[in-house]
């Protein structure tokens, strides 16, 4: 799977050309200016650059020289409007590979990268670099592709350019702390302390000790926090943060619950939720980005190899059928636990549903898709055809093939349950 890096000013041209080549199958990530490009293109290993030919010109071609001294090989491809034969000259003498009209039709769109594919598969068997294709989709070591997800690494790569306080907020197991990591990386171009302290069972007497005046400090489960210890941490958290001192400091802070709730009920103090609250990221529980699962399975199982000195170990369609479908309260942390305990249990490499835990099966013959009796067959037969439609992303012949229907009944069927409104 390509990696695709997107630099588009237009939030608009942003979604819309990045929901057309995640629904082909591309690994995008997608920023609005030259530094987040430039900060992205140093820590994550881009494949093809589509780049809005308004920044691509921005201080005399800033970010296309910096693309050709550091990655002399980048496929390079600009959006606009230009209908100018001689603009366009000057951008192919520089090493663009090819211009495309941000108005194009998605088919235009995607030929052009699907030949921008194949000269990168071209580049790679010359130069004999295919370890480089990239077997896994991840960002900064957090796997997703789900659109949930790729909005959080967009704003992973915001929000580490700014010296703000960021709030954290998901359900238990669902990577804050990968995610909290993964800002610290992106905010510094060498290596800083990450200093991880735990709300739950924090000496406050220790902060001044530890007087961190660079890197980031990360408060995890700040929402447990003692409410007469929460003035000592405001009082600690306004010193360093804003001393001069500590001008290279970041805060970052994590919550399972809204904090806005533990406020209204007094628990939690105000003054320190807007401190902490300026930036604000939500961190999906997996139940919401299911299409993410089939690549943390495969990113668990290489682990689980790793640890056990076990080969091979796979899982068939039928049990990963079962793990998509179950909604995983305890999110990525109990999808990983499982799996190890399923590993550890077999007798064999392949894991089959036989493996897989009771509680999990009983669970979701419960929930039979929110079925129940008393419903008509047309509701049952509307709520089948929109998950099936979910699962496979509104992928219309896979669903179709999924349901055992032709194509032409499904587009039926679409049109009689006005599916089509589901989508948007």
């Amino acid at each position: 799977m390509r990696k695709i890096l997107l630099v588009e000013k237009s939030a608009l041209w942003r979604e819309k050309i990045g929901n057309w080549l995640r629904e082909e199958g591309y690994y995008l990530i997608s920023v609005r200016d030259r530094d987040l490009a430039i900060n992205c293109l140093e820590k994550e290993e881009i494949d093809i650059v589509l780049v809005e030919e308004k920044v691509l010109r921005e201080n005399s071609f800033s970010l296309l020289s910096f693309i050709r001294q550091s990655f002399p090989d980048m496929i390079i491809i600009a959006l606009g409007e230009s209908n100018d034969s001689f603009p366009l000259q000057e951008l192919f003498s520089k090493g663009v590979y090819d211009y495309i009209s941000v108005s194009s039709a998605p088919s235009r769109i995607l030929s052009v990268i699907k030949r921008a594919e194949e000269k990168v598969s071209l580049l790679e068997e010359n130069k004999d670099l295919k370890k480089r294709v990239i077997s896994r989709p991840s960002f900064a070591g957090i796997i997703g592709v789900s659109e949930k997800m790729q909005r959080v690494f967009s704003l992973i790569l915001q929000v580490s350019q700014v010296q703000r306080p960021i709030l954290l907020v998901g359900e238990q197991g669902t990577g804050k702390e990968l995610a909290a990591r993964a800002i610290h990386q992106y905010a510094f171009s060498e290596e800083k302390p990450f200093l991880k302290v735990l709300c739950v069972a924090l000496p406050l007497e220790i902060l001044p000790q530890e007087k961190p005046k660079e890197g980031t400090i990360y408060f995890e489960d700040v929402h447990l926090l003692p409410y007469k210890q929460q003035a000592e941490m405001l009082a600690f958290l306004e010193e360093y943060r804003f001393s001069k001192k500590s001008s290279d400091l970041r805060i970052i802070a994590s919550s399972e619950v809204p904090l806005e709730g533990k406020v209204a009920e007094g628990s939690f103090r105000n003054d320190l939720y807007y401190f902490l609250n300026a930036v604000k990221i939500e961190i999906p529980p997996l139940r919401e980005r299911k299409e993410d699962i089939p690549f943390l399975v495969d990113r668990f199982l290489q682990e689980i190899e790793e640890e056990t000195g076990r080969e091979g170990i796979r899982v068939d369609k039928e049990a990963l059928r079962f793990l998509i479908e179950y909604d995983w309260p305890g999110n990525v942390v109990e999808l990983r636990n499982t799996l190890e305990g399923m590993v550890i249990l077999s007798s064999g490499d392949l894991l089959t549903s036989e493996d897989i835990p009771d509680y999990i099966k009983k669970r979701q013959r419960e929930e039979l898709l929110g079925v129940k009796v008393g419903m008509s067959m047309e509701e049952v037969e509307k709520i089948l055809i929109q998950e099936t439609l979910k699962f496979t992303r509104f992928n219309k012949t896979r669903a179709a093939n999924i349901l055992g229907i032709s194509l032409r009944t499904l587009y039926r069927k679409i049109e009689q349950y006005d599916l089509a409104l589901e989508r948007n």
